[in-house]
């Protein structure tokens, strides 16, 4: 039953320990893009600063919020969460600015060009529907944290792809054994493992389904089989190069 439906007599209305587990995807963020953000900090643009500073303040967030909650400090909560929504906003805006700067770089194949941009649309649009739908159910402890923990799974796939590309790319140099795609494959079975475990602790603790995860499952799903169709179809390469129009 999802947690739009279902009676809210779950146990769980606490999560004493999820400031811990909110560290990873801060430190999958951080790790997956040093190569590409900050080692070269000083030299990147505006734009590139703006997406990267407010994503890895939105991740920072995740770690800081249900620690103030754990300490019931719940006025500051509510404080951060309301800022909260201005950052969530700069990360989209910021990041829409890069899926543009993304479109121009030649140093990607076509397919990885186009495909990956599907990828951003989709992770974008399902990143603000989790943040929004997060503070619609704020008064369901349960279905709110599962949101925000959402919000992270939807913004950790490009992160946990360069993670593992970039160590195989330094060992073995270029071109390295494991393709790019490839790469974005296993890391979408990754995920998509990390979220079915999810599923079944909460189904078998609460009998319940949480429309967060449900929703990032199905997301990252989607765009596992069918990011090599969007790299190659005309339609969608059309609709892209009108973005730069």
């Amino acid at each position: 039953m999802s947690d739009d439906t279902k009676p809210k007599t779950q146990r769980t209305t606490g999560f004493p320990n999820a400031h811990l587990w909110m560290v990873l995807p801060l430190l999958i963020a951080t790790l997956g893009f040093y190569f590409t953000y900050w080692s070269v900090f000083v030299d990147v643009p505006f734009d590139q600063h703006l997406h990267g500073l407010s994503a890895t303040l939105w991740f920072a967030l995740l770690v800081v919020q249900p620690l103030l909650q754990k300490h019931n400090n719940l006025v500051l909560h509510r404080k951060i969460g309301f800022i909260g929504l201005f950052l969530a906003g700069a990360v989209v805006f910021s990041a829409l600015q890069i899926v543009r700067n993304n479109l121009v770089n030649d140093a990607l194949q076509p397919v990885l060009r186009y495909g990956l941009t599907w990828g951003d649309f989709l992770f974008l649009l399902g990143f603000s529907h989790a943040v929004l739908m997060a503070m619609w159910r704020s008064k369901d402890k349960a279905a709110h944290a599962r949101y925000m923990i959402a919000s992270a799974i939807w913004a950790l796939l490009p992160a946990l792809s360069r993670l593992i590309y970039f160590p195989i790319l330094i060992a073995y140099g270029y071109p390295p054994p494991m393709r790019f795609l490839t790469v974005v494959y296993l890391s979408v079975g990754l995920i998509l493992a990390a979220v079915g475990i999810m599923i079944a602790i909460d189904y078998r603790r609460d009998s319940r389904i949480y429309a967060g995860y449900s929703l990032v499952a199905g997301g990252v799903l989607l765009f596992g089989v069918s990011v090599n169709y969007m790299g190659r179809a005309a339609w969608w390469i059309a609709f892209c190069d009108q973005l730069l129009a």
